[in-house]
């Protein structure tokens, strides 16, 4: 059970809700060569979508309003690459890239100038918030999110974000190693596939995994006391 004191030496973190648009897959030629090797299908990756704009996202949103309501440091993680040739892209990452898309660097996916790197609107990223760049999955090896967390000196993060079982979950369980509390919450967050995405996030060790109302509930003022 979440004490409600876990969310004051606390800072909220979105991973890769970024700004993207719905574009729902139509055949197996829309899919990640990695993705059809792996056996994924058109449908779950659809229902994925789905649930990321139709869900996820929506909730996020309400958990960033009630962790900025708390006063927590405003973390939002998002992919983005900046050296040419990408070059400081995580070697696997760089790797794929190269043999999906050749060395065309202008069509490669998630550089710092792509409209798609960068947190999505519908978060209401504001001034003062901090806004980090990745180029691997794990943010903690990938950007200086241990940095800015260790400044803030907070000791609890609650997640949001995606993918569940990927940067989401990588960057999470690197949180627990590190020592930190981890608080999931459940359906604002998102996977390249809906079957799998529950099962991610309780393979990723978060000390706590909550959906949206129980955390904004958790969250809510206490009542002032009526004096007599």
């Amino acid at each position: 059970m979440v004490e409600p004191s876990f969310f004051g030496n606390c800072a909220f973190i979105s991973v890769d809700f970024q700004e993207i648009t719905r574009q729902p897959m139509e055949s197996d030629a829309d899919m990640p060569e990695e993705w059809r090797a792996q056996g994924f299908t058109v449908a779950d990756c659809n229902a994925a979508t789905d649930y990321l704009f139709d869900v996820a996202l929506p909730n996020g949103r309400k958990v960033a309003d009630a962790c900025r309501a708390k006063g927590m440091p405003m973390v939002f993680v998002h992919w983005g690459w900046s050296l040419p040739k990408g070059m400081d892209l995580a070697p696997a990452i760089r790797k794929t890239f190269l043999k999906e898309y050749g060395e065309e660097y202008d069509k490669w996916p998630h550089h710092v100038s792509s409209p798609t790197s960068r947190p999505a609107e519908a978060l209401d990223v504001r001034d003062g918030d901090y806004v980090i760049a990745k180029t691997d999955q794990d943010a903690f090896t990938s950007s200086n999110l241990g940095f800015v967390l260790a400044n803030s000196g907070v000791k609890n993060l609650v997640f949001v974000g995606g993918h569940a079982g990927a940067c989401l979950g990588k960057t999470a369980r690197h949180a627990k190693e590190l020592g930190y509390a981890t608080l999931c919450v459940e359906d604002a967050t998102w996977d390249a596939r809906e079957s799998t995405r529950k099962n991610h996030i309780r393979e990723s060790n978060y000390d706590y995994i909550v959906s949206t109302s129980e955390l904004v509930n958790l969250m809510a003022p206490e009542p002032a006391q009526r004096v007599e």
